[in-house]
C-alpha cells in the first residue's frame, strides 16, 4: 500500500502543481490582506498547499487506510440517548485535530489558514480513497465554519474591512469547528420530505428575544450528533407563505446551557444501521420546544440552505472520485499479479479494456472536479468583492459584474454535472473493481465490497442523481426557449467544426458537442409540439397565454423530464472533453489521454442520443391518460 496519496497520484500532482490557477486563486483568497499576513507570492503560496496536501496525503494513506476495514467493523451505536463512535473512528479525528486540518479554507481572521477551497477539495479526495465516511464528517466541521462565514456576509453585525471579514456573530462557532472541539450538521430531511422540502413540517415559533422555540422530527442526518445544527423548519403560515416559501434556518445547538447545567437540547433518537459509511453516524433527531436563533431572514431558509447544499455537492463529487481513485488502483494493482492461461489478467484484453475505461473516467472526473472548483470559488469570492470592497471605478465595477454572472452561470452548470458523475462513476467503477477481482472481490477481506457498500449512498445523498439531472436539465432548456437564436448559431457551429475543423481534438470535440445540441433541439421540439397540439381547440385569442404564460411541469416538459438523465450524461461527457481539450492544449503531453477519452465518449453520447430520439412515446402517452383519468376522478 502506498505511504502518500498525494505523492503517489501524478495526475493529482498535475492539476495541483500545473493547471490550477493559482495567480487567480491567491488574489481571490488573500484579497484585502495586508502584507505582513499573506505570503509574499503565489509561488510561496503554491508551495505552501502542496506541503500541507502532502501532509493529508501522508496522514490518509497512514492513518487512515489501514484502519479503514476497523471503522467499517465498529460502526457506531446509541447508548444511554448518546451517539458512541467507533473508538478507531475517534482516535482518528483525535490525531487529524492535532494537525489542525479543520480550518484549511477558513479565514486566517476566524483561525484558519485561509486556504483557498480547492485545497480542501483536493484533500477530500485523498481523504475519500482511505475512508469516505472519515472524510464525510471532517466536512462537518470545515463544511458548517464556512457556511456560517457564508451566512454572516449577510448579517449587518458582521465587521469587513478591505473586504476582510474581521468578526461575525459566529466567530465562538467556527472557532470550536475550526479548532476541532466540535461540529455541525445540515438538518432537512423528514419523513415525507426528502427531496420535496416544500413538505416540510417541523416548525418553529418566535418566543421573544432572539429566541424561537422548534417542534418536529428529522431523519437521515449525516453527523446528526454534532453540536452546531443548520435547521430548515418552517416558520410561516402555510396559506400565506406555501411550500419554500415559508421555511427559513435556525442554528440549533445540540446541548445548551441552563441553570449552570449543560442540558440535552436536542434529543437524538436513533442511529441509522446502514449499508456502508459506517463510521459516519446517521441520526435522527427531536426537537421538543428546542432552542434556536435565526439565520439571516425569515422566509430564506431554502435559498440560504441551497448555498450550503451546492458546496456540499461540490464536495460528493470530490468524494466520488477518492472513491474512484481507490477502486481503480485496488483492480490494477490485482490484476497486475493475478495470473491465468499464462499471462496476468492486465495483459487479457477485456479486463484491459476495462482498466483503461477506469483510468480514463477518473481523469475526465478529476478534470470535471478542478474546474468546478475553481468555478465556484471564484463566483464566490467575486460576488464577496462586490459586496464589499468594489472598485471605484464604474467601468471597472460593471466589468467585475460582468465577469461574475458569467462564471456564476458556469459554475451553475458544471456543480450538477459534477455531483452527478461522481456519484454514479463511484457506483460503477467499485462494482467493475469487484469484478476483476473476481471471488476475491466478492469477500468482506478485499477492498471493492467496501468501496461498493459506501459509494451506493453518493446518488442519495445531498440531492439524487434524479434531482441533479433535473436541475441540469432545467437550465438548458431554458437556455434555449429564452433565446432560440444563440442556440441555433450553437448547434450550427458545432456542426460545421466537426466538418471544418482543422484540429482533430477540436474536431472530435465539436461532434459530442452536435450530440449534445441534437438531443436538446430533440427534446425542446418535442415539448413545443405537445403544446401546439393543446391549443388547436381553443380560440385564436387565447394562443399567446397558452404558448408563452400557461404551462403545466407536470405535463408541457413531460418529453423532457423523461430524458433529464440521458441528456445529463451527454451534457457531463461533453463538459469534461470540454475541459480535457482545454488542458490539453496547454500542455500537449495530455493530448493522447483527451483523445482517448473522446473516443470512448462519442459511443456514449450516440447511444444516449438515439434512445432521446426514439424511445418513450408510448409511456409518456400512458402516463398523460393516467393524470388526465386521475383529474377527472377529483374534479367529480
Amino acid at each position: 500500500m502506498s505511504d502518500n496519496f498525494y505523492t503517489d497520484n501524478a495526475d493529482l500532482r498535475f492539476w495541483v502543481e500545473q493547471a490550477l490557477d493559482w495567480e487567480m486563486l491567491f488574489d481571490m483568497s488573500e484579497h484585502g490582506a495586508t502584507a505582513e499576513d499573506r505570503p509574499a507570492s503565489v509561488r510561496d503560496a503554491r508551495d505552501s498547499y502542496e506541503g500541507v496536501l502532502q501532509e493529508i496525503g501522508k496522514f490518509a494513506a497512514r492513518r487512515i487506510a489501514p484502519v479503514a476495514r476497523q471503522i467499517d467493523r465498529e460502526g457506531t451505536r446509541m447508548e444511554n440517548g448518546e451517539v458512541i463512535e467507533s473508538p478507531t473512528f475517534a482516535k482518528v479525528f483525535k490525531e487529524m485535530k492535532k494537525l489542525d486540518l479543520y480550518g484549511l479554507c477558513v479565514p486566517r481572521e476566524q483561525g484558519g489558514l485561509n486556504a483557498p477551497a480547492v485545497v480542501y477539495l483536493a484533500a477530500g479526495e485523498m481523504i475519500s480513497r482511505a475512508d469516505v465516511s472519515c472524510m464525510t464528517h471532517f466536512g462537518f466541521h470545515t463544511g458548517v465554519a464556512v457556511s456560517l462565514l457564508m451566512y454572516a456576509l449577510r448579517d449587518p453585525r458582521t465587521v469587513v474591512k478591505n473586504g476582510r471579514v474581521l468578526s461575525t456573530p459566529y466567530d465562538a462557532v467556527i472557532a470550536d469547528c475550526v479548532a476541532g472541539r466540535a461540529w455541525g450538521c445540515m438538518v432537512l430531511t423528514e419523513s415525507g420530505a426528502g427531496s420535496d422540502l416544500a413538505q416540510i413540517r417541523t416548525a418553529a415559533v418566535d418566543a421573544g428575544d432572539g429566541v424561537w422555540k422548534v417542534n418536529g422530527e428529522k431523519i437521515f442526518i449525516t453527523s446528526g450528533h454534532g453540536q452546531y445544527q443548520l435547521v430548515l423548519v418552517r416558520t410561516e403560515d402555510p396559506k400565506k407563505s406555501p411550500g419554500l416559501k415559508g421555511l427559513s434556518l435556525l442554528l440549533v445547538r445540540q446541548k445548551i446551557e441552563r441553570d449552570g447545567k449543560t442540558v440535552t437540547n436536542v434529543r437524538i433518537s436513533n442511529v441509522e444501521h446502514k449499508i456502508g459509511h459506517n463510521g459516519s453516524p446517521t441520526c435522527s433527531l427531536v426537537y421538543e420546544d428546542s432552542i434556536g436563533e435565526l439565520i439571516g431572514r425569515r422566509g430564506e431558509g431554502f435559498e440560504l440552505m441551497l448555498a450550503l447544499m451546492n458546496f456540499a455537492r461540490l464536495a460528493v463529487g470530490f468524494e466520488g472520485l477518492g472513491i474512484c481513485e481507490a477502486a481503480l488502483r485496488t483492480a490494477r494493482e490485482y490484476a497486475a499479479q493475478r495470473v491465468t492461461m499464462g499471462k496476468t489478467i492486465d495483459r487479457h484484453e477485456m479486463v484491459a479494456d476495462m482498466l483503461d475505461d477506469m483510468t480514463l473516467q477518473v481523469e475526465a472526473l478529476r478534470a470535471l472536479a478542478f474546474e468546478t472548483a475553481q468555478k465556484v470559488e471564484r463566483s464566490t469570492k467575486l460576488e464577496q468583492i462586490l459586496k464589499f470592497d468594489p472598485p471605484a471605478d464604474e467601468a471597472a465595477r460593471a466589468e467585475l459584474e460582468r465577469r461574475l454572472q458569467r462564471v456564476k452561470r458556469q459554475a451553475r452548470d458544471l456543480t450538477p454535472l459534477l455531483k452527478y458523475v461522481g456519484s454514479e462513476r463511484a457506483v460503477e467503477m467499485s462494482r467493475t473493481a469487484m469484478q476483476i477481482l473476481g471471488g476475491v472481490g466478492y469477500t468482506q477481506e478485499a477492498l471493492p465490497e467496501k468501496l461498493l457498500r459506501d459509494a451506493l449512498v453518493l446518488p442519495i445523498y445531498e440531492g439524487t442523481s434524479q434531482i441533479q439531472s433535473l436541475m441540469a436539465l432545467k437550465d438548458q432548456l431554458m437556455q434555449g426557449l429564452r433565446d432560440p437564436r444563440r442556440f441555433i448559431v450553437k448547434m450550427a457551429r458545432a456542426n460545421w467544426k466537426r466538418v471544418a475543423e482543422s484540429d482533430p481534438l477540436e474536431k472530435q470535440l465539436a461532434r459530442l458537442f452536435s450530440y449534445k445540441y441534437k438531443a436538446l433541439q430533440t427534446i425542446l421540439v418535442r415539448i413545443a409540439r405537445n403544446k401546439l397540439k393543446a391549443t388547436y381547440d381553443l380560440p385564436m385569442g387565447s394562443w399567446t397565454d397558452a404558448l408563452f404564460n400557461e404551462w403545466d411541469p407536470k405535463l408541457d416538459f413531460a418529453p423532457g423530464l423523461l430524458h433529464a438523465e440521458r441528456l445529463t450524461r451527454i451534457l457531463a461527457d461533453t463538459a469534461m472533453a470540454r475541459i480535457l481539450v482545454k488542458y490539453a492544449t496547454k500542455f500537449p503531453e495530455r493530448r493522447s489521454r483527451a483523445d482517448r477519452f473522446m473516443k470512448r465518449a462519442d459511443l456514449r453520447c450516440r447511444a444516449w442520443l438515439a434512445e432521446i430520439e426514439e424511445h418513450g412515446e408510448d409511456l409518456l402517452a400512458e402516463l398523460q391518460a393516467r393524470t388526465v383519468e386521475e383529474s377527472k376522478r377529483s374534479a367529480a
